[in-house]
């Protein structure tokens, strides 16, 4: 499979050679990865860091934290204007932690949010998801450093659990399940600012994150770090 990459690869290398003399060709950056260039290219990056936030539920958002690779691989088109489009495919975790006063509880199907038995010590109950992603970005430049940028992200949620621990008479309990109903298919939309290779950004989820009939309905709000995009 590999070799079969690398035929391609000369291939359309060999192809872009030939039309080299031609100015009005759309040009093909391979090497190296992570180029600039106007034209279409091979793009990686995008590596975020946010708290979430979501209403619905009374989430800890400083203890929640997003983590995601916006692009593991994708496809970049730059014009001569300051505009880049970017598609691809990544991958995201979140994780959403209550405050200590209430738990996430499973019995049977059914997640719900419950308070602690009387006696009990809180440590953290939280549920996390793990997402494949595809966004569509669409760029700005405004000025020589600082970007604009903004579009949908659709979230594949392959997988999602709960976890809550506490102590009670001295014994630390530990609930926990992997069997918590995730809705399979959600889009965000997310937007913010770039200067250089550093930048702010929002996240927001129209979405339920868990399906209703079996979980607490929540949506989302995540603000963070994005850096390499």
């Amino acid at each position: 499979m590999k070799k079969i990459y690398i035929f391609i690869i000369c291939v359309v290398a060999g192809l872009s050679s030939w039309a080299g003399d031609k100015d009005d060709y759309i040009q093909v950056d391979w090497y190296p990865l992570c180029t600039d260039s106007v034209g279409w290219n091979i793009y990686t990056g995008g590596f975020v860091i946010g708290w979430n936030n979501a209403s619905g539920i009374d989430v800890n958002m400083g203890r929640s934290i997003d983590i995601g690779w916006l692009n593991v691989i994708g496809t970049k088109f730059k014009t001569r204007y300051g505009q880049r489009i970017t598609a691809g495919v990544g991958i995201d975790w979140r994780n959403f932690k209550l405050n200590n006063d209430v738990r996430f509880y499973q019995d049977g199907d059914n997640l719900s949010i419950a308070p602690y038995p009387d006696g009990a010590v809180p440590k953290s109950s939280r549920v996390k998801v793990f997402s494949l992603t595809v966004p569509v970005l669409v760029r700005q430049r405004l000025f020589s450093t600082v970007d604009i940028f903004a579009g949908p992200v659709v979230n594949f949620n392959l997988h999602a659990s709960y976890e809550t621990i506490y102590t009670l008479d001295g014994e630390k309990i530990k609930e926990t399940s992997s069997k918590i109903h995730p809705v399979p298919v959600t889009v965000d939309i997310l937007g913010g600012v770039k200067w250089k290779f550093i930048g702010a950004y929002v996240r927001y989820s129209p979405s339920h994150v868990l399906q209703e009939q079996y979980s607490p309905a929540f949506t989302p709000f995540t603000t963070g770090i994005i850096m390499g995009f």
